[in-house]
Formats: structure tokens, sequence, C-alpha cells
């Protein structure tokens, strides 16, 4: 058969959605999870001492949650349209100038503008991130991959916080430096990111019987989408509404289990340290199991450990539970992340992860506002059983829907 060398069109890296290299797509979510975790440890204390009223810091707090929802369905789709390289740049940059912004300013609307502003930069960055790991690593890898992604930012939401609480010794003033600081550094790395270009005279040998006319690309609605990662979208907003909750649950219940105050914020090192360690083996579980179902079934044993934390009298206990925690996420996040990647169309990619992670954020943000309310109708233990059968109830749903999906495959 005849052979001919034909000139491969190479695209400009710009708009490849993996142009990002590996080293620094784990370089940024560092940077990234250190300014976030660490402006959220010291934003409430940070604002009360620039004179910001009570009752207007949940305004402030809502315009984070609202900043990353809305950036995530935003950006998705510039994500596939412009590459990754591209958002996480304009991602990180857009962050680092709300971050000044938030820094220089003192009228209230102002603040929360910019606030919300760095949130959603941040937002858009992550977005570009997890998709350049997505269609930028082979597909055998991509739980490991993943793994190591979230191993290394949960090391960077370790690691900000005690940076912060270093700073802020001789006072909250300097708080946001660490935040200008950290997504300066971030945006820098992701400049300095971008895949070499393919070399224009790039060529190929081909059969001419195998080559096949070139096709428009199918374009694909936001209800594509959504069908496509369906049930992953349920699950992650079954578990993000519950640990909304826990994020103003967790200290009154340790609290009521006579812990002192540094206890608390101390105690989610038991749960993230097994993250940072065991992460990146999330791929050896079970490895000839449907991934989908490991990741129901560990979904849903996080849910019901919300039911042990309810009978739970000791604080020591709480700890070893919180350990068993953190094995359990170790193993759902990678997983979760790789299943998207494996269920998304390639070129939507960007938008399944913006989709996920605006669920992420709404349904927190959810959990967030209600918990106050529900711990005042009916105590600690009563809400930590109706965030986890909410969290099971979310996950069977999912499963069901994936087991119903694999019967028409």
């Amino acid at each position: 058969m005849a052979r001919v060398e034909t000139a491969v069109s190479a695209p400009p890296v710009s708009v490849e959605p993996h142009s990002v290299t590996l080293w620094g797509a784990y370089a940024v979510t560092f940077l990234l999870r250190c300014s976030q975790m660490g402006t959220i440890a010291i934003i409430v204390p940070y604002l009360l001492d620039r004179g910001v009223p009570v009752a207007m810091l949940g305004t402030i707090m809502i315009c984070s949650a609202f900043g990353s929802a809305l950036s995530n369905l935003i950006t998705g789709r510039l994500v596939d349209r412009f590459g990754a390289w591209r958002a996480l740049v304009g991602g990180c940059v857009i962050a680092f100038i709300g971050a000044v912004t938030f820094l220089m300013v003192s009228w209230l609307p102002a603040m929360a503008a910019s606030y919300l502003i760095t949130t959603g930069g941040m937002a858009a960055a992550g977005n570009a991130l997890r998709t350049t790991i997505g269609l930028g690593t082979p597909a055998d890898q991509h739980e490991r991959t993943f793994g190591r992604f979230n191993s290394i930012g949960t090391a960077g939401a370790l690691v900000g916080p005690m940076m912060v609480g270093l700073i802020v010794i001789d006072g909250t003033a300097a708080a946001p430096w660490f935040a200008v600081v950290a997504l300066g550094t971030a945006s820098v790395f992701g400049l300095l990111s971008r895949k070499p270009a393919i070399p224009a005279d790039l060529r190929r040998t081909v059969d001419r019987a195998d080559e096949e006319p070139e096709t428009a690309p199918v374009k694909l609605s936001l209800l594509d989408v959504l069908r496509s990662v369906g049930p992953v979208i349920a699950l992650v907003s079954a578990t993000a509404t519950m640990y909304g909750v826990y994020a103003v649950l967790w200290g009154p219940f340790l609290r009521e289990l006579g812990a002192a105050d540094p206890i608390i914020p101390w105690s989610f090192t038991a749960t993230m340290l097994p993250v940072v360690l065991l992460s990146p083996h999330a791929n050896k579980v079970l490895p000839n199991t449907p991934r989908w179902l490991v990741v129901g079934v560990v979904t849903a044993m996080l849910g019901a450990l919300a039911f042990v934390y309810s009978m739970t009298s000791s604080i020591w206990m709480a700890i070893v539970i919180s350990v068993v925690e953190g094995v359990l996420m170790a193993i759902s996040v990678p997983l979760t992340y790789a299943l998207i990647t494996k269920l998304a169309p390639p070129a939507a990619l960007g938008r399944a992860f913006g989709v996920a992670s605006a669920s992420d954020s709404i349904s927190s943000g959810v959990g967030t506002s209600i918990a106050g309310v529900l711990i005042a109708v009916g105590g600690v233990s009563f809400v930590f059983q109706l965030a986890g059968a909410y969290c099971v109830a979310g996950t069977a749903l999912a499963l069901v829907w994936w087991w119903r999906n694999s019967l028409k495959r």
C-alpha cells in the first residue's frame, strides 16, 4: 500500500487542553490551597479587626461561595475553548488582583467584591488544573495522578493556616499579604508551566487508505455535559452539603465533648494527614472493581461516619474517627476526579469539572447556611445524623443512576 508523508497541522499549544506541565500543575495547586485555607483560617478575625460589623460577616463569606460557583460555571467553557494554560494563568492573575484590592480597600461593598474576584480566580485556576491532568495524562494513570494532585493540595491546605498563624502573631493586619504573595507566586509558576509548542515541521507517516476526512467538532450543550456526569454531580452535591454542615457543626461538637479551643483547628490534621499520605495510592484500592461502585461505597461510608460521630462521647474517639474519615477521603476524591475524566466527553471536560465544582460550592454553601438553624432546633447529634442520612441518600441515588447506565451499555 502506498505510503506518503503528510504534514501534521499542529494546533497552537495555547489551545490544547493539556498544555500545562505536570510539575507546574502540582506547584500551582500547592500555592492555591495554601492561599485558600490560610485565608479561611484568618478571614473572620481580620474582618472584625478592620471594623466590619459581625452582622455583615456572612455577606462577605457568601461572596466566596458565589464567586467560586459562578466562576466554575463560566470558566469551564473557556477552558475547553482556549486551553488550560491560558485559563490557569488568567485565573491566578485575577485572584492576585482581587487579593491586592482586598488589602487596599476598606469600603465593605468593595471588600466583598474583591473577595468574590479572588475566590472566582482561584476557582478558574483549579478548574484548569483538573482539566490539564484529565487530558494531559494517560487514562491508566488518571487515578494515581489525581491522587498526587489531591495529596499536594491537601498538604497546601495544612501548611497555609500554619504560615498565617506565624504572620499574625503581632496582629491580623498583615494577613492578606500572605494571599498576595502566594497568588503572585502561583501566577509566576503558571506562566512558566506552559508546555513547549509542537514544532511546525513535525511530520508523521500514514497509510493513504487510513486517512479520514476531517469532521466538524460536535457541539455539546450543558445538558449533554450534565447527562454524562450526572451521577457524579449527585454524589458531589450530597457530600459537599454534609461537609458544609460540618464546617459549622465541628466546633460546637468538640466543645460539647470538652475540647479546649486550640484542639479544634488542630483536629483537622487528623483528617488531612491520611489524605496527604494515602491519596497517591487510591488507584490500588480494589483495582478490578468498577470505579463508580468503589466511589459510591466509600462515599456512603463517609455518610455513615456521621452517625458514629453522633454517638461519640470522647474527644479522642472523635479524633480516631477523623483519621478513618481521612483514609476514606483519600480514596474517594482522586477516584471521583478520575471518574469525571472517564465519563465526560474530552471536548467538554472543562465544563464537566466546572459543573462539578460549582455543585460542590453551592451545596457546601447551602449546608453552611442551614447548619446553625438545624443545630438550634435539634442539637449537634441530630444534625450529624441528618447530614449523614442526606449524604447516604444522595450516594444511593448516584449508585442507582450508575447501575442503570451500566445496564444500557
